[in-house]
């Protein structure tokens, strides 16, 4: 099964993804080519088939980070890897342990939640919401949900309350990620552990401030606006933030005493670069990262 290596170090880590630069620019780029391949998936352990192109693209090529859906817990690879993320960090926490994952109208929170009872999930509803009530929420007239609402930077739960926080592509639209870097060490107990994704530019020292909210709640864009697709919103949401190598250092003067970026490039169980039929492979390997309260 695959294996998330774990770095603090930014040399050994590009050290790392150098060496797989000629794997996932030829093993990666056969698997872009094709319209399903055969695989194990490490989420649902078992023989599968990854769906190569979901909705999302680079222009005409796969985005192969949000496909390679697997044909059984239908994960995507950017879900698979905080699934596998979970999977090994949760053995090593305590017996009864208490959880947060920021997501819970998607195929990962139901997935998570079947293997882990104990964990919550919730989504944001918005700047006027109340952490910790749920709330009648739907995209679409014919389906509604009762969803539970927590901000990221205002969370409902008590000081050191939770021993895992989980997030996936979440930061990125949020501005003041400092602050919610504060709020995430304030619910964590000590030894608690933030596990999440961010799309992160690996040759980037200094992230990228795309826009800014003003007074009158509008957006000051300072690059071209950028939307992400959102199961929640279907206009897509703001990107306030690309990350570069200094968020690491805004998550440690936050009180995290461990930050790491984790690498798991392993094709035959879904997880690849992903536009590896693009300008280069550097920017997007399969990552995440993990900071311990």
């Amino acid at each position: 099964m695959a294996h998330i290596q774990w770095f603090e170090k930014r040399a050994p880590f590009i050290a790392a993804v150098t060496a797989l630069q000629g794997a996932m620019a030829e093993r990666d780029a056969a698997i872009a080519r094709s319209t399903s391949v055969p695989g194990h998936c490490p989420a649902c352990d078992r023989p599968t088939v990854f769906q190569v192109s979901t909705s999302a693209t680079f222009a005409d090529r796969p985005n192969l980070r949000e496909g390679l859906r697997c044909e059984h817990c239908r994960l995507t690879a950017r879900q698979r890897l905080v699934a596998l993320a979970m999977r090994e960090e949760i053995p090593r926490m305590p017996s009864k342990p208490a959880g947060l994952l920021l997501e819970k109208t998607t195929l990962l929170y139901r997935f998570a939640r079947a293997k882990w009872h104990w964990l919550i999930g919730s989504e944001f509803l918005g700047p006027q919401r109340i952490s910790g009530r749920h709330y009648w929420w739907s995209t679409h007239w014919w389906r509604w949900r009762r969803t539970r609402h927590e901000s990221i930077t205002a969370f409902s739960l008590a000081n050191q309350s939770v021993d895992l926080i989980a997030h996936s592509d979440v930061l990125e639209h949020v501005h003041d990620t400092a602050l919610a870097a504060l709020e995430c060490v304030r619910v964590l107990r000590p030894g608690g552990v933030m596990l999440f994704t961010i799309p992160f530019f690996i040759d980037r020292d200094h992230s990228l401030l795309r826009g800014r909210p003003l007074a009158d709640g509008s957006i000051e864009h300072l690059e071209t606006p950028e939307y992400h697709g959102d199961g929640m919103s279907r206009r897509g949401i703001y990107t306030f933030h690309h990350f570069g190598w200094d968020f690491m250092d805004t998550l440690r003067a936050a009180g995290f005493s461990q930050v790491e970026i984790g690498l798991c490039h392993a094709p035959d169980e879904g997880l690849t670069s992903a536009d590896p039929m693009g300008d280069s492979t550097w920017n997007i390997p399969p990552i995440l990262f993990r900071a311990v309260r």
